[in-house]
């Protein structure tokens, strides 16, 4: 059966984002869906630079489009073989400039806050705030649990933070951004102790002074696994690996590393609050 087909002119009166992906916001049947552009805003050869320090130094997957958009496609239906929602998939074809084959997703599109920015909405009492938070924590620990013991980088955000969490009005939490991973299913562990403190770090250096302690604790009281909380410092402060190690040292002592702000920072102090727990 041949695949429904969507033709667009031009695409700009539907820009919605540009952060080296473009986002459209397009008509979709009797609604909307997102079309993500996999980076056509980045050059040919700032994609192929960039994709070597990915691919040769960090051990993760490249930069180029279609690199990108298969990664996610594949992300978005393991993430949801094992019950976290994500965006679903339209499997059309969009005949449009810029849309190369194996290069767009047409995604569903939801209009819901993000856990971060409900995080930092001063018109929701502070307590609620920190309860919903409470709530996503155990999810956030089933999908590492998840990734472990399926040895699946996968199932963990290179980059993540709590911006790539949606609370849709239906309830539950809605799992977004996956265009690119870690390769490693030796260093899942790693990724997991890396994620914890990326996630945490974010909203940390953006929260209000007074709520930041206060954050930290919460995480750490309710972040199921103890012993990860120890992976999540350790990975910034006492590497397994002595090359890492050594280096970390290094960028630990650098300017911008000794802010109270900095991920440094933010990994000794949820081992310090779990030692107090």
């Amino acid at each position: 059966m041949p695949k429904e087909v969507l033709e667009f002119a031009d695409l700009q009166p539907y820009l919605m984002l540009k952060n080296g992906n473009f986002l459209y916001k397009v008509p979709y049947r009797d609604g909307v869906a997102v079309l993500k552009v996999y980076y056509g805003s980045r050059g040919t050869w700032g994609r192929i630079r960039k994709s070597f320090s990915n691919v040769v130094l960090y051990g993760q997957t490249s930069y180029m489009p279609k690199t990108r958009c298969r990664i996610e496609r594949e992300c978005l239906a393991l993430w949801q073989k094992h019950g976290f929602r994500t965006f679903e998939v339209y499997d059309v074809e969009v005949r449009a400039p810029s849309c190369v084959p194996g290069g767009y997703l047409l995604l569903e599109y939801v209009d819901a806050p993000t856990l971060d920015n409900y995080m930092l909405n001063a018109e929701v009492p502070v307590d609620e705030r920190f309860a919903r938070y409470r709530d996503w924590l155990p999810e956030w620990s089933r999908r590492h649990d998840v990734a472990i013991a399926e040895r699946e980088p996968k199932l963990l955000h290179e980059n993540g933070d709590l911006g790539h969490v949606m609370l849709p009005e239906s309830g539950g939490y809605l799992w977004l951004d996956f265009e690119m991973v870690y390769r490693s299913a030796a260093k899942v562990e790693d990724y997991v102790g890396h994620e914890i403190v990326q996630y945490v770090w974010n909203l940390h250096r953006m929260l209000p002074e007074d709520l930041r302690q206060r954050f930290i604790d919460e995480t750490v009281n309710g972040y199921p696994v103890r012993d990860r909380i120890q992976l999540a410092h350790d990975y910034f402060h006492a590497h397994h690996n002595p090359f890492y190690r050594a280096a970390r040292v290094i960028d630990s002592n650098r300017k911008r590393s000794r802010k109270p702000t900095s991920k440094y920072a933010v990994a000794k102090k949820l081992l310090q609050s779990l030692a107090g727990a």
